[in-house]
């Protein structure tokens, strides 16, 4: 891949995935080339940079045979919410490394081409140990002895006669402790319960068994793994490992799994309203144009003057969604600014219904404003307004001729509590679950043909949100909505004293 085109990929992954020590996130090209890779990627695999390893992947057909787009098809349709794939990888020294991994398919913007995002944990350590707790079977367990795990004996009928304290492994009750007890004795009986399920299975088929398990140590919560493998005729071994810090990673695995999707779903979004939203109104004012250019002559007064309102009417909901568009992929790049500090809250409002009084008028719907005049919030004077924008122009979109719209606040703790209540349409349960989702997110006509992209809505949640509050709505359809918001409070004392 061209240097160039690495660094615009580069610009559209998350930092997290890109800085990430503890997670190879690398994305593979729908053909099986490696598109992009982090560090934590090129280290796992024995590579200084990218392209020292794009240089082996040409020459070595073995090497190239780790990116088989073929395999990350299959991946991905084997992961699901919580659990990923593991795969066999050979290093840049033909060596065998073992990784988890969790597969995201996404689309080009440019020829909808598919490609595989990925993040794996490398797990060769924990498969090599379960590869020689197998090896032990009917063979003396010396080797074993040299892991960092501790080590247990078993009896058949769970009485512990053996131990070897691992080098760094933490255990809240000390092994020589545990000697010639039972398992009954120092477990919880459910998960002695389980040992001696998995003792017998074990003793059944020689087969290696795994369980994993909570427990308080030093009240602090432990994850510990067991693996238990029948060693002699009366005997079984039971390796226990500290896996927190593995559990600890496999639910940032799963965060981050969920962001890169999240990334997919936002990208999925925006084109979809620059290929549609956007690109209709335009048409339709190319249309209207054409119409007034080609045929002015021949147009009633009165008919010029609808298709000229027509013009109008669909360019302010161009700029308004164009508007949401930038400050939204502003807000996503981290482009944004954000600047909270004391501000009037009726005079954004004020200026809000000054500036859609003419929308309303148009349907004959009353402004109602009841805020007190000095309402005062911690916040950002920009964002509050673009929050007013969306949530009033959405309330006159979905209201009937002659209806009304009310503005008010509650004082909650120590939040300001706002609502944009109407009595327009309504939603049902479905709706209300989408209209905050990027990946759910709908639109519908308003009650007279307003066209809309879903964007604001979500634009709404993403910059309460910033300020630390929350937005939801209660509605019924036919009846109406009402829209809540909270954003932090200040006094009229804190504002007079910061002047």
């Amino acid at each position: 891949m061209q240097t160039t085109e690495k660094l615009l990929v580069e610009e559209n992954i998350s930092s997290s995935f890109h800085a990430s020590t503890h997670f190879a996130f690398y994305r593979i090209s729908s053909n099986g080339v490696p598109v992009y890779s982090n560090q934590t990627f090129l280290r796992m695999l024995g590579f200084n940079s990218f392209d020292e390893m794009m240089g082996v992947y040409y020459k070595e057909d073995l090497f190239r045979e780790n990116f088989s787009a073929h395999k990350y098809q299959e991946h991905f349709f084997k992961i699901n919410n919580t659990e990923g794939v593991e795969s066999k990888w050979r290093n840049k020294n033909g060596r065998v490394v073992y990784v988890n991994e969790f597969v995201q398919k996404g689309y080009d913007n440019i020829d909808n081409s598919v490609y595989y995002d990925c993040i794996a944990e490398d797990v060769t350590e924990k498969k090599i140990v379960d590869e020689l707790i197998s090896d032990v079977i009917g063979r003396d367990y010396a080797i074993i002895k040299a892991l960092p795990d501790i080590l247990f004996i078993i009896s058949e009928d769970g009485k512990f006669t053996d131990f070897k304290a691992g080098n760094n492994s933490e255990f809240p009750i000390s092994p020589s402790y545990i000697i010639g007890k039972k398992i009954w004795d120092i477990f919880p009986n459910e998960i002695a319960e389980q040992f001696q399920l998995m003792i017998k299975e074990s003793y059944a088929s020689g087969m290696l068994k795994t369980y994993e398990f909570k427990m308080q140590n030093h009240n602090v919560e432990k994850h510990y793994e067991a693996r238990i493998v029948k060693s002699h005729k009366n005997e079984v071994l039971m390796l226990l490992r500290d896996v927190t810090n593995q559990k600890q990673n496999e639910i940032q695995i799963l965060k981050i799994a969920e962001d890169l999707k999240q990334i997919n779903d936002t990208k999925d979004k925006f084109v979809s309203i620059i290929a549609h939203d956007v690109r209709t109104p335009i048409i339709a004012l190319i249309g209207y144009a054409e119409i007034l250019a080609d045929d002015i002559d021949d147009l009633q007064k009165s008919e010029i003057k609808e298709f000229a309102s027509s013009i109008v009417e669909i360019s302010k909901q161009t700029i308004g969604l164009l508007t949401n568009l930038l400050e939204w992929s502003r807000l996503q790049t981290g482009r944004i600014e954000f600047h909270p500090e004391p501000i009037n809250a009726y005079s954004i409002t004020e200026n809000t219904l000054a500036l859609l009084r003419s929308n309303s008028e148009q349907k004959n719907i009353t402004l109602i404003n009841k805020l007190d005049k000095e309402t005062f919030v911690y916040a950002d004077e920009n964002m509050m307004q673009s929050i007013f924008n969306n949530l009033v122009t959405n309330a006159i979109k979905f209201t009937n001729r002659n209806g009304q719209i009310i503005l008010s606040t509650t004082r909650v703790d120590k939040m300001i509590q706002f609502s944009v209540k109407d009595n327009g349409v309504g939603m049902d349960e479905n709706q209300k679950t989408m209209l905050f989702e990027m990946n759910k997110s709908f639109t519908t006509p308003g009650t007279t043909n307003e066209k809309g992209s879903g964007l604001g809505m979500i634009l709404c949640k993403d910059f309460i949100e910033k300020h630390g509050g929350d937005i939801w709505v209660e509605s019924n359809s036919a009846i109406g909505s009402e829209f809540f918001f909270t954003i932090p409070a200040i006094s009229k004392e804190s504002v007079l004293a910061q002047l």
